[in-house]
């Protein structure tokens, strides 16, 4: 006795651009929050060099600079720049595809006799 199992077909595989248009666009919200607190630990270490806050959390080593973190901050912001427009890409199709088709004013046909 032979048994045959058949699969049904996947989804297509295309090579359209932008096809994880959602999920760049929510890796770059992600990271765009991300990036706003690394702006205010470098701003916080700013403060701290001129004594205008306290003590900042890395007392010494490489995180104890305020141009790391600044420097982190902005290449960050930059990577969730980058993860939007990839991300329009797959909006724009598929936006002009759905606008709504006006109906015509008058409904009814006229009659062929």
């Amino acid at each position: 006795m032979v048994v045959r199992i058949r699969f049904g077909r996947g989804p297509v595989v295309t090579r359209r651009k932008g096809k994880n248009g959602r999920i760049a666009l929510l890796v770059a919200s992600l990271l765009t929050l991300v990036a706003i607190c690394l702006f205010a630990m470098g701003v916080w270490r700013l403060t701290e060099d001129v004594d205008l806050t306290g003590d900042f959390v890395f007392a010494d080593g490489f995180l104890s600079h305020w141009q790391v973190w600044l420097a982190a901050a902005a290449a960050l912001q930059y990577a969730a720049w980058k993860l939007t427009r990839y991300a329009k890409q797959s909006r724009t199709p598929a936006e002009s595809a759905e606008a709504p088709v006006e109906a015509p004013e008058n409904p009814r046909l006229p009659a062929k006799v």
